[in-house]
Formats: C-alpha cells, structure tokens, sequence
C-alpha cells in the first residue's frame, strides 16, 4: 500500500512567519509528524490578516497538519522539556536570529550532545557566523541587498518597490529542506547528525538566474516579455522579444511592416509594435486570439486579476491545487494543496486537516513522544512552561 515518503520522521519546528513554517508544511505534506513549538506570544502570523474569527489564512497555509505546544522556555522546566523532545526528534528547524537558541540553552551546541543523531536546520539573513549575524533580516530586506529590487525597477521603468512574493523566505524553505534531506542520507551513512547553517542572502544569489550578468559586469537586456491589450476588455502576456514577435506575425501571420524606406530604428520600433498592438487586437474574440498565438507556437498567458477567481482555472482544478479544510475556530476554509504528485507515494494533507491553536497538542503530543505522566503535564503547566489558549 502506497504511503508518505517521510512517515516516521519527527520534526521539532520553532520556525515562525515564512522562512521554515514552509519547509515544516512541505515535510509534513510529504508524511513527517510535525510538531510546532509556538511561544507564548504565539506565531505573529496568526492574527496577520483580518477576520472576524480564526487564523489568518497565511498562518493556515503554512501551518496546518503540524501540531502545537505552547513552550515557554524561559519558564521553569522549559529548557529541559525541549531537551527532552529534541532527543525523540529527528530534524529540529529555526529561524531566530543567530544566538537566540543559545541564549535559551536550546541551541545546536546543547541539542547535539542529548541528540548525536539529530539533524538541524538554522535559517537567517546572513549566517550563523557573519560579520552580520545580528541584524533583522525578513524577505524585503534581502531582495533589497540582493539587487533584486533595483533590477526590477530598471527592467520595468517604475520606481524601486518589493515584490510582492517572500521570494527570500521560500525559497529558503525549499532549499532547507533539500539540505534536510541529504544531512538524513549522510546519517544513513555515518549515524552522525549535524547543523545547517542557511543563509537567506546565499540563497537568493544561487537561485538568480541572472547572477552571471553582475559577476560578468554586463547589463542585462530586457527580455522584452510584454503584456498587450486583447480583445474583450482582456490582457494577454506573449512570451519573446519584439524582434521575435515581429517575425512571427510577419512572416507567419500576414502582417505589414509599416515602416517606410529609410527610416530610423526607433521609428521602425515604435510603428512595428503600434502595427502588432493593432493585429492582436484586430482579432474577433480571445479565443480567436490565442488560436492565432497556439497556430504560431508562442507561448501565452492571460493577466488574471489576483482573486478568488485565479483559482477557478481549467488546470487548477485538474491538479488539486485547492483544497478545503477547517481553521482552528472550526471555519470551513480554502487552502493551497501540496505540489507533490507520486507514481507510488501518497503526498498532502485531506479535507480533515484543521489547523491547531496554541497549545492544543499540550497533552497528547508529550504523552506521544515522551510517554510523559499527567502529573508531569500538570506541574509543566503550573510553572507557566507549557501555556494553552
């Protein structure tokens, strides 16, 4: 009987907003048992949107299927309540900035020695050990550094504004877990844990593909990737440059070339697009359109306004993506599906999954990995270590 790739595994994630939460879902989308250690204060993400009951839904989407304790670690028993668990864990994952961990006597110096086997991912905006270690470091920041923002702004003529995408935190929870996985094969190998030391910044560098462009010194040309007016009141991206689209209508499509005898290359630019510009929108209807686009094999997209209805496509639907859950007041809501999809192996969470509170997994999670007494649970709660909404 097919199962999940990572049934088994045990996850300690004190991982909170983007950076790790995503990693943490992606692994127990994929069968790990998850179990979230929120603070007190609880994950700033659950109250991130306005409802009138329930979590946010960016707290919903990158935390449910995981269960919750409440620790509070600066409270007596804490500390040594982590330890404990860390020594059942197989992966811990965090994203503090560098030193909090220590300062609470959980960090991977403490957790390795009641754990050699344990395997432990840190992300943060510039290492563990940087000249820069300390600084606050959320997504914008780094596409800031990163040059990303100003290369945008220069590509598309606007003025230097983050994307609106925390492309820095996940794609660092993508490459933590492919760092996971392979810390796992080598403790296959050796029986020897180790720590991940994963820097947002040095994430953002191996993921651009335009990196060459800076390191070369070269400006890179616009790829010219261009959104047009379409009819019925519709907008189409094409995919190429001007000259390529040019081409094709041309030579392909029956298109004039407006431009007369000797004139200029700015002149033959601007009446060349003005000419396209009217083509596309010459046709009788979208479909109409895109058949033209599909007959001439470029590549398409239609700009859907961000909504609900981006999620009403033919695809969508097809692959999953969407599913319907429950949020931690009993709200029936939407979420976005793992991406997974196994010949053999199962992948996702169902219909059932319902994001936890604070604290909810108190009890039945130390029972689970510590066979923990009620007696104990109880003195844990009354010195305030263990806090429940």
């Amino acid at each position: 009987m097919a199962d999940f790739p990572l049934a088994g595994l045990k996850v300690l994630d004190f991982s909170r907003v983007v950076a790790g939460p995503y990693a943490t879902r992606m692994l127990s989308d994929l069968g790990a048992e998850v179990l979230k250690v929120e603070p007190p204060e609880g994950d700033v993400t659950r109250k991130l949107a306005k409802r009138e009951s329930g979590v946010s839904g960016n707290y919903l989407q990158l935390n449910i299927g995981k269960r919750n304790i409440c620790v509070d670690m600066k409270a007596d028993g804490g500390r040594e309540l982590i330890h404990r668990l860390a020594a059942e864990a197989d992966i811990v994952v965090e994203n503090f900035r560098p030193g909090v961990m220590d300062k609470f006597g959980v960090g991977w110096a403490e957790l390795s020695q009641v754990n050699p086997r344990l395997v432990m991912l840190s992300i943060s905006g510039y290492g563990q050990k940087g000249p820069e270690r300390g600084r606050a470091a959320y997504a914008p920041v780094l596409h800031a550094e990163s040059g990303l923002i100003a290369r945008q702004a220069e590509m598309s003529g606007g003025h230097p504004t983050d994307i609106q995408f925390a492309m820095a935190d996940s794609y660092s929870s993508l490459h933590g877990i492919i760092a996971i996985l392979s810390a796992l094969r080598v403790l296959d190998q050796t029986g020897e844990g180790q720590h991940i030391d994963l820097a947002m910044l040095n994430v953002l560098h191996s993921a651009d593909d335009y990196a060459h462009f800076a390191l070369d010194d070269i400006w890179p040309k616009a790829p010219e990737t261009l959104v047009w007016e379409a009819p019925e009141n519709r907008q189409i991206l094409i995919t190429g440059d001007m000259k390529w689209l040019w081409i094709m209508f041309s030579a392909k499509d029956g298109l004039q070339d407006p431009t007369p005898e000797g004139a200029d290359i700015p002149t033959k630019v601007r009446l060349r697009q003005a000419a396209m510009e009217q083509h596309i929108m010459a046709h009788d209807s979208f479909d109409a359109l895109t058949a033209t686009l599909d007959r001439l094999n470029l590549a398409w997209g239609e700009v859907h306004p961000f909504g609900p209805e981006i999620y009403e496509q033919t695809s969508i639907k097809a692959l999953g993506t969407i599913i319907d859950v429950t949020d931690d007041e009993g709200n029936a809501r939407r979420t976005v599906q793992s991406p997974y999809r196994f010949s053999k192996s199962k992948s996702g969470i169902d219909s059932n999954a319902r994001t936890a509170k604070r604290g909810e997994h108190n009890v039945a999670a130390l029972r689970d990995w510590l066979d923990m007494e009620e007696s104990e649970i109880s003195a844990l709660a009354e010195s305030k270590a263990l806090i429940s909404e």
